[in-house]
């Protein structure tokens, strides 16, 4: 059901109550729902060079998709950018990786530049969101860091790569989000009722 218009702050604050209600049993189940919408759409399994993100309070856990990734497909985390330009970079993520906690209290990689990937050499970002609507537009955790990193993808056009992907409950989508001139649209969402596109013209 979707989210009703509300202000911005009213709507992030009752959805992120909303998650961190979610029992862990559920936060699990939804988001393996999740996962197999999205394993078995063909913009996931096309991709090769795919990030995701560690989940924290209460969001939905896109981790299981590395259960069915195929052989040729390598995975990325995000890390705060060490230039404090509040930016993202993006780390290989196998066995090998080792973490700590980001100013945030985040877990993420350890920061080593031979396993880092820049963000328009992705193929799929997996991001996490407080709400999305119909027509791609995604509200966040309100530091910036998403539409900072990708916002190449607002001034080249017809940019392809990355393809942003929303991953989300369904509770998560409202009726319409404000779009402002440097928010960088989804190009589709996934929640466990479905995968959705959003047109390509939006940029």
């Amino acid at each position: 059901m979707s989210q009703p218009v509300s202000s911005p702050a009213t709507l992030r604050r009752n959805i992120r109550q909303q998650r961190a209600a979610l029992p862990g049993k559920q936060q699990q189940r939804l988001s393996q729902q999740i996962a197999r919408h999205l394993h078995g759409n063909a913009h996931f399994r096309k991709a090769i060079h795919i990030a995701l993100y560690i989940p924290v309070r209460g969001e939905a856990d896109p981790r299981s998709l590395r259960t069915w990734a195929l052989p040729r497909q390598h995975f990325y985390l995000p890390v705060l950018s060490p230039f404090r330009d509040q930016r993202l970079w993006f780390i290989h993520w196998d066995q090998h990786t080792r973490f700590r906690h980001n100013r945030f209290q985040i877990p993420e990689p350890r920061i080593c530049y031979a396993r880092s990937r820049p963000a328009r050499w992705l193929d799929l970002v997996i991001t996490p969101l407080v709400a999305f609507d119909h027509t791609g537009t995604r509200m966040g955790m309100g530091g910036g860091f998403y539409d900072r990193t990708f916002a190449f993808k607002r001034t080249l056009a017809h940019q392809p790569r990355p393809h942003l992907s929303g991953y989300a409950y369904a509770f998560q989508q409202a009726n319409a989000l404000l779009r402002q001139p440097w928010d960088v649209p989804l190009n589709s969402a996934c929640t466990e009722s479905g995968f959705s596109l959003f047109s390509t013209r939006q940029y």
